[in-house]
């Protein structure tokens, strides 16, 4: 459960406006259920504490409250890798039990593949060494001639070192209300809320990743080059920006939301 009294003042607000859920979530394009989650304070309802955060900011903002008060409430952003809901515990005895379990049928297939494979390597190395060294003592010798002999082994080509991937300039620019969050080199530069034809701009070495909340609600341009859409409305994505171009890391978790 939620922190007490955040659903309560939300709705006490609506409903003095005279606004139905309905109409908030027409105006927010959050889902209903969400919007009964907030006011029911059931916050483990929602997909995780960073929607929760941006939720409770739109609905407040859609009534002309301040947000702040509310999301003070919450858990801060740098905590969103914990889960609302506390896992059981379960007992350090039978955690040990299946874990020494798992790691001994483990080695033991380990072995038996180990010992596989010297196996086959000592059988075929045994067998066709056999017919390769009869075949070269059996071989005439073939005479070299004098100006073959001088003529110097030709030069290979050093392997040309790799290429450092660049600089890499990204920019962000919203077209719906969307949450995004921008890390650089694996330093976090931004996390918020972009809104309508507000961007962002971040500079990276090497590469820059990019959360998006709404992956059909923002454009990106890379090293000043306009991306095809990144994803579907209401989707999110997690993208990789090198020099080298966009790399997916991965896919929208379920439940993915309408668009924040």
């Amino acid at each position: 459960m939620s922190p007490v009294g955040i659903g309560a003042k939300l709705r006490q607000a609506r409903q003095a406006q005279g606004l139905s859920l309905d109409d908030i979530a027409a105006s927010t394009r959050i889902h209903l259920r969400y919007l009964e989650a907030i006011e029911a304070e059931e916050m483990e309802l929602l997909p995780g504490l960073v929607f929760a955060r941006n939720f409770v900011r739109q609905y407040a903002t859609a009534l002309k409250l301040d947000p702040e008060p509310l999301l003070a409430a919450l858990p801060r952003l740098d905590e969103s890798r914990v889960q609302l809901p506390v896992a059981p515990k379960i007992p350090r005895s039978r955690r040990w039990d299946s874990r020494s379990k798992s790691l001994l049928v483990s080695a033991a297939w380990l072995v038996v593949f180990a010992g596989g494979l010297t196996a086959a390597y000592r059988y075929l190395d045994h067998r066709f060494q056999r017919p390769a060294n009869a075949a070269v003592s059996n071989a005439p010798a073939v005479a070299v001639p004098p100006e073959a002999a001088k003529v110097p082994p030709a030069t290979e080509k050093a392997a040309s070192a790799p290429v450092p991937a660049g600089p890499v300039q990204v920019v962000v620019t919203a077209r719906q209300t969307t949450w995004v969050s921008l890390t650089a080199d694996g330093k976090s530069s931004f996390a918020g809320t972009l809104h309508p034809n507000e961007t962002k701009e971040i500079s990276a070495s090497e590469q820059v990743k990019l959360v998006a909340g709404n992956a059909g609600g923002v454009t990106v341009s890379l090293n000043g080059k306009t991306l095809d859409p990144i994803g579907p409305q209401g989707q999110v994505r997690v993208i990789r920006l090198t020099a080298e171009g966009p790399e997916f890391l991965a896919k929208a978790p379920p439940p993915a939301p309408d668009p924040l």
